[in-house]
């Protein structure tokens, strides 16, 4: 499906009977602390963080991302918990000192939840998905979350199908806004149109319905 710039008609929610968002990158510019973790856990192990492993790993949920990890410090895979249980334990600490939020994101989530049922589908686990809203305006905002270590995380559509379901919306009414073409990937698997905001000038989203710059287009 090629991206096609949107309309300056076309805001949110449009014709759609809910909007499930991502989180990081999106909402958030926790692609920092993330980023930030990566470059300490390579540091502790020895090893070169390259553009090649961030690729790899771009959207990805953090299990999937340390049994990468695991073998590129050349751990055995029964060292994958130990090493994710250190990789979010650096990401919490990063996490804690602070949440910048992305231009338009508080007005935009604020305008959405008066008119249609919104939810959140994120890879992040729960425990720090509620960590980061804790540090934004955003908590309690949404309809419902919907997480990665809760079903099967993005690329599958498991996330924004679970999204969906709890806030009574069918996945073929909804929409996604995504920053990552792991989310697109998923966002279109569960059968939602699919809105990309980039947040990362190496991962243009091609593949998805719409493309904007930012999320202040969308208001």
């Amino acid at each position: 499906m090629s991206s096609t710039s949107l309309r300056p008609a076309i805001t949110l929610p449009g014709p759609w009977h809910g909007v499930v968002f991502d989180m990081d990158g999106l909402l958030v510019h926790t692609e920092r602390q993330w980023l930030e973790a990566k470059l300490e856990l390579f540091r502790r192990y020895d090893r070169e963080l390259t553009a090649a492993d961030k690729a790899a790993v771009f959207g990805l949920a953090d299990l999937q991302t340390v049994t990468y990890f695991a073998q590129r410090f050349g751990l055995p895979s029964e060292r994958v918990p130990e090493l994710q249980r250190e990789y979010l334990a650096i990401v919490g600490e990063l996490i804690d000192d602070g949440v910048e939020i992305t231009a338009g994101a508080t007005e935009l989530v604020d305008h959405l939840r008066r008119r249609v049922p919104i939810g959140l589908a994120s890879n992040t686990r729960r425990t720090l998905v509620d960590r980061i809203l804790g540090h934004t305006p955003f908590e309690g905002w949404f309809g419902a979350i919907a997480t990665g270590d809760e079903v099967a995380p993005k690329p599958a559509p498991d996330v924004y199908l679970l999204a969906c379901q709890r806030i009574g919306v069918e996945p073929g009414k909804g929409v996604a806004v995504e920053d990552s073409p792991t989310g697109v990937k998923a966002a279109h698997a569960a059968g939602l149109v699919c809105i990309g905001v980039p947040s990362d000038s190496d991962h243009p989203l091609a593949e998805a319905d719409y493309q904007v710059e930012s999320l202040m287009e969308l208001l």
